[in-house]
């Protein structure tokens, strides 16, 4: 693919510009990338606090139903390149340990998918989160960290993408709470997260039964875990 990439000192966020560009006619290919954003956001809502020096773009592609995941892996394996022991938090926040290294946020317009990613590069602008410069001696520019991104962006079948996502997955085998839908009204949903099925859902175990996540919001709970125990693929 070829790709376009457009570059921004500042911008509100680069999803808003991105999204901006799709509807003057901008295609598949094109990436805006930003060296800070006003308004950065996250899934659900959530402010992405973006100060110069990070890693903020958005690509746009093709929807796919297991885009979230395909990009959540690039990213995560790019960091691996430089030694970083990037995993996944269902469905596509990046850790280092417990602490939140990137995040994706995935739109769809019409059938285009906007895939929104920050990186923390140079600083961890919240106390649960970490950044590329604690956690690894090679220097990673934001050039450097696109193009290992867009060499792991490459297409593949899904079950090579299923197959690297649970290799990355951090949720596999925890205890997790997740918030589903627009309302927590109903409450969360407490279990074990027994694995992934072939559309990216998650898969939680609570009294036996399997419950299936298509979205929402997971936190990892500690746990001991089970002698015998083994994850659901």
């Amino acid at each position: 693919m070829n790709y376009q990439i457009l570059r921004y000192d500042q911008v509100s966020s680069t999803q808003d510009t991105a999204r901006k560009l799709v509807a003057a006619g901008a295609d598949e290919g094109t990436i805006v990338v930003a060296d800070e954003q006003e308004h950065g956001r996250g899934r659900r809502g959530r402010a992405w606090i973006s100060p110069s020096g990070g890693f903020y773009a958005s690509f746009v592609l093709r929807v796919d139903p297991l885009g979230s995941l395909r990009v959540g892996i690039a990213v995560a394996e790019a960091l691996r390149d430089v030694e970083i022991k990037a995993m996944l938090k269902w469905p596509n926040d990046v850790l280092v340990g417990e602490k939140k290294i990137a995040g994706v946020l995935i739109e769809n317009v019409g059938d285009l998918a906007i895939a929104g990613i920050g990186v923390n590069l140079a600083a961890a602008p919240v106390a649960t989160a970490t950044c590329v410069t604690r956690e690894t001696t090679i220097f990673l520019t934001q050039d450097d960290l696109l193009k290992r991104i867009l060499q792991h962006l490459t297409p593949a079948l899904p079950k090579e993408i299923l197959k690297r996502y649970r290799a990355l997955s951090a949720t596999i085998g925890r205890d997790v709470r997740v918030e589903v839908g627009a309302s927590t009204a109903s409450g969360p949903i407490v279990g074990r997260a027994a694995g992934i099925d072939s559309l990216g859902r998650l898969l939680i175990e609570v009294d036996n039964t399997l419950h299936t996540i298509a979205s929402g919001s997971c936190i990892h709970l500690r746990f001991v875990p089970q002698a015998g125990w083994r994850s659901a693929s």
